[in-house]
């Protein structure tokens, strides 16, 4: 499932397998069945609408780490969650404390706590209890304007703010309460202004990633991780340096964090960068207010194509088809009004994307997840571009963590868009 939530006050939940209407002997023949399956690979829909909750626009929304539960963060000051239950989405619970405006929403990776921040200047850590309910635990004034966004380190030992100030600060938890054990920021050593978005590298979990209104994209790693060390990659690809078998990196511990700004990439955005993500196969995207969706890649990008096409030549035809029909479990915000099912009826029509390496889903045969397509130790390029991926500012953009070739992107026009890294 994807979610999306928007100025119109709604959150909509859509699903890529859309219900088969019984065949009127009236109407035209079946399709041929390689095009019937693909057709039934192109179609998404609204699957439900929460609504009658939120007052005023919703900012965003995230995911639970079981699927099963969406938190929604609103300009009304409140929060909500909401369950599945018995095929309908019910709200379960409200959270009340922000004085105005909530940005951002984000769940531990555990499930336990919940993160907030607002225009208050806030960070707020909610703690799950019994009977759906949710305490504040703590409240965390460090930033000193608008705090626009929170996210969490996937051991879920850290937890990551950033905003206005043009700081990003990390909190550790010492038993007692969370403090800021880091700020990254500071005339010459961290972004210039705004900071819209972060995002752990999910691999190396190590090496954090952020972008902002002063139109770079900066690369922050560990100071401990950072010695030159390889590991076995995917198919002759090195591994991230510092990173064991098991995927995290060595020396780096999330509850006493070391960054440093190892990489600047500018030049490449020429407004404001809204959003990022960062995939397993290594690669970041980025969103900004240029209209426009760019994909960035570390070391050489002729390997990683090589690698690509080996991953769908060894996966089988089935697996690949499944793969397609696969539901995006990211979570998109809208700031704008959503236009309804046509933003999902337009994400499957005929692309627009102009850049190398991406088109838009819907156009063909989807191939299959990918693994690590980057280089670590390699130089950061930028890979692939969409110019104007939409006719207004995008927002947010968001790998699927299960089929890391499809990406979800969302704009002020409205629209919805789904994408084929190829």
């Amino acid at each position: 499932m994807l979610a999306s939530c928007s100025g119109d006050k709604t959150v909509r939940i859509w699903s890529s397998r859309q219900p088969r209407p019984a065949h009127d002997p009236s109407s035209q023949p079946p399709l041929p069945q390689p095009q019937q399956q693909q057709q039934q690979q192109q179609q998404w829909y609204c699957s439900a609408i929460l609504d009658q909750c939120h007052t005023r626009t919703i900012r965003s929304v995230a995911w639970s780490p079981n699927g099963r539960a969406l938190a929604t963060a609103s300009f009304d000051a409140t929060v909500a969650v909401w369950e599945l239950s018995g095929g309908v989405w019910e709200q379960v619970a409200e959270l009340e404390g922000h004085e105005n405006e909530v940005k951002c929403v984000a769940w531990c990776p555990d499930g336990r706590l919940i993160a907030t921040c607002g225009r208050d200047r806030s960070v707020w850590i909610w703690e799950s209890m019994p009977g759906r309910e949710f305490e504040c635990v703590d409240v965390k004034q460090g930033h000193s304007q608008d705090v626009k966004v929170v996210t969490w380190h996937p051991s879920g030992e850290l937890l990551v703010s950033a905003g206005y100030d043009d700081t990003i600060k990390l909190w550790t938890y010492d038993g007692d309460e969370w403090g800021c054990a880091q700020t990254l920021g500071g005339t010459g050593t961290g972004h210039e202004s705004t900071v819209w978005d972060v995002a752990w590298d999910p691999v190396s979990r190590a090496r954090l990633a952020s972008c902002s209104d002063d139109l770079t994209l900066r690369l922050w790693e560990s100071r401990a991780a950072s010695t030159p060390s390889t590991s076995a990659g995917t198919e002759g690809a090195a591994g991230p340096a510092g990173v064991g078998a098991g995927g995290a990196a060595r020396g780096f511990v999330p509850s006493k964090p070391d960054l440093r700004c190892a990489v600047t990439l500018s030049g490449h955005h020429r407004r404001t960068v809204f959003s990022l993500d960062w995939a397993p196969t290594g690669l970041i995207v980025t969103g900004d207010g240029d209209d426009s969706i760019l994909v960035f890649g570390e070391g050489d990008p002729d390997m990683a194509q090589l690698l690509l096409r080996r991953s769908e030549e060894q996966q089988p035809a089935a697996a690949r088809a499944a793969a397609a029909a696969a539901a995006a479990a990211a979570a998109v915000d809208v700031a704008a009004g959503a236009e309804g099912d046509a933003a999902m009826s337009e994400a499957s029509g005929s692309g627009r994307g102009e850049g190398a390496g991406m088109e838009q889903a819907g156009g063909g045969e989807a191939g299959a997840g990918a693994g690590l397509l980057t280089q670590p130790g390699g130089q950061w390029g930028c890979w692939a571009r969409v110019a104007k991926a939409h006719s207004a500012d995008v927002n947010c953009v968001r790998w699927n963590p299960t089929e890391p070739r499809l990406l979800a992107s969302c704009s002020d026009d409205g629209l919805i868009r789904l994408w084929w890294l190829r």
